[in-house]
């Protein structure tokens, strides 16, 4: 139905956009996230990587609101690469984070099934990382506005849940004041910091695939920014309630420093409540990977880049078949890092890819303002050209380190962000220069055969 001209429906507000980019960055791996922040900074004093990450990551939705400004479209990141930078850049570089997303969504489930199955051990986690996958795969199935209040319940009351935990476990056990500054880590472990804290935020421009259902595009840019704060202040003050219960070397051993944070604050009702906040923080993100991932795919589809089949929408205008599909794929890789238990280097992944992706996005700006003087877009990202440049670079830099950071594979050392880069990169150059073409040669040849039916029915 898609590529026939069926549009997709605009239902969205500010509200489920700020909802929506927020809660594709909450995701319950970010709790272990920040136990890698704290370990490199050396406590307390993540609060400084957290600042630095979140500044960063305020640049980049400036830069992401400007482009969603120029360009609304569901096809965002492929529209704004290929426009500014290349064709071929764009459509590999949007393949690659695409296997992001999936990254996230892997991580994620690992960190549901662990938790949930140490609370409830009479279920294997895998079941409830299953059921959890299937049960948001059908709430989209129902269309985006379902998919938009689920967004909306889940995410501003995990947020006020987190916040309000982690306040009260800080109340009672108090921060010590000298280890807040200077960084034990030194400037090293804050750059490693900086480059892991990236992660947390993760995902909150994923919401621009969403422009051709909000209402308005102008609610993208204070959307974007609205997540990027509230997640900085709740997960910095989860770190420093986190440090403040237990030193940094502890840190490392826990897989589930929320479940101590809420225990610590009211004991078993605490315990209780973080668990909940664990499971609905993995729909969250589910649910949001799942909206914006199968609009890509769509919108990827409807242009020949990708199978026309995942261009097909149905009765509730919803690409289903795209949606089927990224479940399917994140449910082998949920099982697969399940019956692993490696999770650590699906986080340097994932921040490499989107600090790559930033410094692209910078570099795709740069290009459409040159190439595009005339258009006036409703925002503009503060700054000139320099700013642009050091943003771009910045990004380039943590991208290097996060590739680099030490992950859970063996042999150690081995540099596994690296090759895993390595090899998504040489798919993706496969796809852009052999498959996609030949899409477009049998859309193409189809196109006259449609014609010659048409002309001999009239």
């Amino acid at each position: 139905m898609g590529v026939d001209g069926v549009g997709l429906k605009r239902e969205l507000g500010l509200r489920t956009v700020v909802s929506t980019s927020a809660g594709l960055a909450f995701a319950a791996v970010n709790f272990l996230a920040v136990v890698q922040v704290a370990a490199y900074t050396g406590g307390e004093s993540l609060w400084v990587a957290m600042g630095m990450a979140a500044f960063l990551c305020l640049g980049a939705a400036f830069m992401f609101s400007e482009l969603a400004a120029r360009h609304p479209t569901a096809a965002g990141l492929r529209v704004w690469l290929r426009r500014g930078i290349s064709d071929d850049f764009s459509l590999g570089f949007t393949l690659v984070y695409l296997v992001a997303i999936l990254l996230v969504v892997a991580a994620d489930a690992f960190v549901l099934g662990s938790v949930v199955h140490a609370a409830l051990p009479a279920v294997p986690g895998v079941a409830w990382v299953a059921a959890a996958i299937l049960a948001v795969f059908f709430a989209n199935l129902r269309g985006v506005r379902m998919a938009g209040r689920l967004q909306d319940a889940t995410t501003y009351a995990l947020l006020a849940t987190l916040l309000v935990l982690s306040v009260i476990s800080l109340a009672v056990h108090g921060l010590h004041p000298q280890r807040l500054w200077p960084p034990a880590g030194g400037a090293g472990g804050v750059a490693q910091g900086i480059a892991e804290g990236i992660f947390i935020f993760v995902g909150f421009e994923w919401v621009t695939p969403l422009a051709e259902e909000v209402r308005s595009a102008t609610t993208l840019p204070p959307g974007m920014v609205w997540a990027v704060v509230l997640l900085a202040v709740v997960f910095t003050v989860f770190g420093l309630s986190l440090t403040a219960l237990m030193p940094a070397g502890r840190l490392l051993h826990t897989t589930a420093p929320q479940l101590a944070v809420g225990r610590s604050a009211l004991g078993g009702v605490g315990f209780w409540a973080m668990l909940a906040v664990t499971a609905v923080t993995a729909v969250t993100t589910f649910n949001g990977a799942f909206v914006a991932g199968s609009r890509l795919l769509y919108a990827l589809a409807r242009e020949r880049a990708l199978q026309p089949v995942f261009a097909h929408l149905n009765e509730r205008m919803v690409p289903d078949r795209a949606l089927a599909a990224l479940t399917a794929v994140s449910l082998a890789l949920a099982l697969a890092v399940a019956a692993t238990g490696r999770y650590v280097y699906l986080i340097n992944m994932g921040a490499a890819i989107e600090s790559a992706m930033y410094a692209a996005a910078a570099l795709a700006l740069y290009g459409l303002r040159r190439r595009e003087p005339q258009a006036r877009p409703f925002f503009r990202a503060p700054g000139g050209t320099l700013l642009l440049a050091a943003v771009g670079a910045v990004f380039l830099v943590l991208a290097a380190i996060a590739a680099t950071l030490p992950g859970d594979l063996p042999p150690p050392g081995m540099p596994w962000g690296l090759v895993v880069l390595a090899v998504l990169g040489a798919l993706s150059l496969y796809h852009v220069r052999r498959v996609a073409p030949a899409l477009r040669r049998q859309a193409a040849s189809r196109r006259p055969a449609a014609s010659a039916r048409d002309g001999q029915g009239a």
